[in-house]
């Protein structure tokens, strides 16, 4: 992560969005979109509500995630913590210490059944203030509540 980057996410609270991350994330909104076409051009059939409903609500459920993904969520410690302290609490937690830099830590959560684990990123902003984001490993169809898990872990590691 270079300092450009890690200066638009303190700012604007999110991951900036290159050309790639765009168009490999928006291409699931490509299905609902035709859901609501197909649901306006055929609007005279009986079930075409229904398909452009569902296309709506699918649109939404994908916009919803890839935004949810994106975005940090500050937490503040009352704890005088340095990055490495906080990277080694974590990692005695059983998380994989990726990358450690510039007040930067990237790390993996453990892996399930269902899923391929988290990647966290975690930004130090002040001395008692963080950044954390919490983004799926691969491509887990329902991670709406990790971010929320892996806050709250990490802020229950931190006020111990």
């Amino acid at each position: 992560m270079n300092q450009k980057k890690k200066k638009y996410i303190i700012q604007n609270l999110k991951w900036p969005i290159n050309h790639y991350e765009f168009s490999s994330n928006y291409l699931f909104a490509f299905f609902p979109l035709c859901l609501i076409f197909v649901g306006i051009t055929e609007f005279e059939r009986e079930d075409s509500c229904t398909v452009l409903l569902s296309g709506i609500i699918f649109l939404i459920f994908v916009i919803y995630r890839i935004e949810t993904e994106k975005k940090f969520t500050e937490l503040t410690f009352k704890k005088d913590l340095s990055t490495i302290e906080i990277g080694k609490l974590l990692v005695k937690n059983g998380w994989i210490l990726r990358n450690q830099f510039d007040g930067t830590l990237e790390l993996t959560t453990n892996k399930g059944n269902f899923y391929q684990g988290e990647n966290v990123t975690i930004i130090r902003t002040k001395i008692d203030k963080i950044l954390i984001n919490t983004q799926p490993s691969g491509r887990a169809p329902f991670t709406f509540f990790k971010v929320n898990i892996n806050y709250h872990e990490i802020r229950k590691i931190l006020e111990m």
